[in-house]
């Protein structure tokens, strides 16, 4: 029998924002496949992991956006030939219901979507995948690893807020495959892809140069903050981690987004950006000393206490 997991782990990784937000937007129910909220656990119901409320679009540099839940969402990247989505939500309604309509409250196209870009094998993230192929002719990227995952009879099934299970859903028909150091270019944007194994085999992260009231500056996606179960996968995680800091601070990223905006205080930063003046500071961007200091006081220390308590358990 397959096992079933709920994301838990991520919930206490990198910075998760305990205070109270106040909501955007009511929940939404929209997206249920089927009613079998009775599958999920009560403590996770109340998760930051499965906050459905809907958060305002909103606008983090001069060509980035983020559209979604407070739980999970999507990035949306513009260039001068359409858009770079980056993840896809929890199913295909999140698609329907909440990033196409959100992408075209930004005054901005869904029909212009080009590219989507998965950045791992958890249902959070390629949930919408296969309506955004269907439906507007997306072209699906991820790394062979991850396709490989969407596709493993034997994966483990993981339950959404809604009480569906990933095994029960829709996956692309096609994709293409994102290998180490490739770039990810439309139009005037490239957005530089690594490999990095550990919250899942098939992670992936991001570099993306953008632009802020028109001042150059680097975005670094961290693909996947919650910890793996075994020693060595967290080993792993710790070396993909090391090899990502090591690429952007090599690369000057001076600010990091997540796709769980509940981490590094996204919500609160966002906030603040919608109702940002134009002398204002964007929240965002905290330098890349700042950044490079994030890694080791957060997703640095955290695998390497748990590779140390893993070691102890194995003793």
């Amino acid at each position: 029998m397959k096992q079933i997991i709920f994301l838990l782990s991520i919930v206490f990784i990198f910075g998760c924002n305990s205070k109270k937000q106040q909501a955007d937007n009511p929940p939404n129910t929209s997206s249920k496949l089927k009613d079998n909220k009775d599958e999920i656990p009560e403590g996770m119901r109340n998760s930051p992991l499965f906050d459905t409320t809907v958060v305002t679009p909103t606008q983090l540099f001069d060509n980035i956006y983020y559209v979604g839940y407070k739980g999970v969402g999507s990035f949306v990247v513009t260039t001068s030939e359409g858009i770079i989505l980056i993840d896809a939500m929890w199913t295909s309604n999140d698609a329907e219901t909440v990033i196409v309509p959100r992408i075209k409250e930004l005054g901005l196209d869904p029909n212009s979507i080009k590219k989507l870009i998965v950045t791992h094998e958890h249902a959070d993230h390629y949930g919408g995948a296969r309506y955004l192929e269907k439906n507007y002719n997306a072209k699906v990227m991820m790394s062979k690893v991850a396709w490989e995952g969407l596709h493993d009879p034997n994966a483990r099934v993981l339950v959404d807020p809604f009480g569906n299970k990933s095994s029960d859903l829709s996956v692309p028909k096609n994709y293409m495959e994102l290998t180490d150091k490739q770039l990810v270019t439309l139009g005037n944007t490239s957005i530089q892809i690594l490999l990095t194994p550990g919250h899942t085999q098939g992670a992936i992260s991001m570099i993306i140069p953008t632009t802020d009231h028109g001042e150059p500056h680097v975005v670094a996606i961290w693909g996947g903050t919650g910890l793996p179960d075994t020693l060595e996968e967290n080993k792993t995680y710790l070396n993909s981690l090391n090899y990502f800091a090591s690429q952007a601070v090599t690369q000057n990223v001076d600010a990091q987004i997540s796709n769980h905006p509940f981490s590094n205080d996204l919500l609160d930063k966002m906030t603040a950006l919608r109702s940002r003046n134009p002398n204002d500071t964007n929240p965002i961007i905290v330098g890349t000393e700042s950044f490079s200091t994030t890694i080791d006081t957060t997703l640095r220390k955290n695998v390497q206490e748990k590779i140390e308590l893993l070691k102890k358990k194995d003793q």
